[in-house]
């Protein structure tokens, strides 16, 4: 083959190449600019998705309007006007201020500390009237009181068991404090105390059913009934030293309020002492 037939082959296929070349080129080109041009994504701020209410009578897709978004500048803020406090229903309990003393104070419930139930609740609300500060009696002093009142008593013709009347003798004599003797009911109970004055209650002690009292329990018994809650009264009963705010159901005080009446407890006016 002839040099001249060589360089024509060889200038043709350079061409081919260059033409090649520039086609892939100008493609280049040609994507750069497109997507130059392209304009930019646009993000929009604070994009809500629709709400669609819950289905009302049937119908499931209704647009709920979007509040606008709200400059927190120029929000206003309203200050309501508080209410009136509302009134409270007071609880049903009323408890008064009454020192406690057991009447046997040495736990010796020997003669007389068996039988000085009425001397411990005499003394009891005597130091109430008097606006006593300590709510508990020492042993030495209530065995020292209780032993002067019992022979008080003695000397002045007390018997051993003294009634509701005696009761409110032995407080005016003794003590200067004025009581009378008034019909039992559960609500005359409840409107002393709400006046501010204990009772004194005698009782078929047996019929009380005290779990603390020595079996079979007191034949006669005396103590201070001093608040209330609920259906139950709140007492001091000297016939026990758990009796500091011992409870008994009104029922319990119903079957078992009895004045002394000599030895038929249970069968004895129904009554109790208040302070006049």
């Amino acid at each position: 083959m002839g040099r001249g037939v060589k360089r024509a082959i060889i200038y043709k296929s350079m061409r081919r190449w260059a033409l090649i070349s520039l086609l892939i080129l100008g493609v280049l080109a040609a994507g750069i600019f497109w997507s130059m041009s392209k304009p930019a994504p646009v993000f929009i701020e604070n994009y809500q998705e629709p709400v669609y209410e819950e289905a009302v009578n049937g119908n499931v897709n209704v647009e709920k309007p979007v509040a606008p978004v709200v400059d927190k500048e120029e929000v206003t803020v309203i200050e309501t006007i508080p209410k009136e406090p509302t009134e409270l229903v007071e609880h049903s309990i009323k408890i008064l201020p009454v020192p406690f003393t057991v009447q046997a104070p040495y736990a010796n419930w020997d003669l007389p500390y068996q039988e000085a139930c009425e001397e411990a609740s005499i003394i009891m609300l005597v130091d109430f009237v008097l606006g006593r500060d300590d709510l508990r009696l020492t042993p030495e002093e209530a065995d020292e009181r209780i032993l002067e009142l019992v022979q008080w008593e003695t000397d002045n013709g007390y018997t051993i068991d003294i009634t509701a009347q005696e009761v409110t003798q032995v407080l005016n004599e003794r003590f200067g404090v004025r009581a009378e003797v008034v019909s039992y009911s559960v609500d005359a109970i409840k409107q002393q105390i709400n006046l501010g004055k204990p009772v004194i209650l005698p009782a078929a002690g047996r019929l009380l059913g005290n779990p603390y009292f020595r079996t079979p329990g007191p034949l006669y018994h005396m103590l201070v009934v001093k608040g209330y809650e609920g259906d139950e009264f709140i007492t001091n009963d000297p016939g026990t030293r758990r009796g500091e705010n011992f409870r008994y159901h009104y029922s319990a005080f119903d079957r078992a309020v009895h004045d002394w009446n000599g030895g038929e407890v249970e069968s004895g006016e129904q009554v109790m002492i208040v302070l006049k």
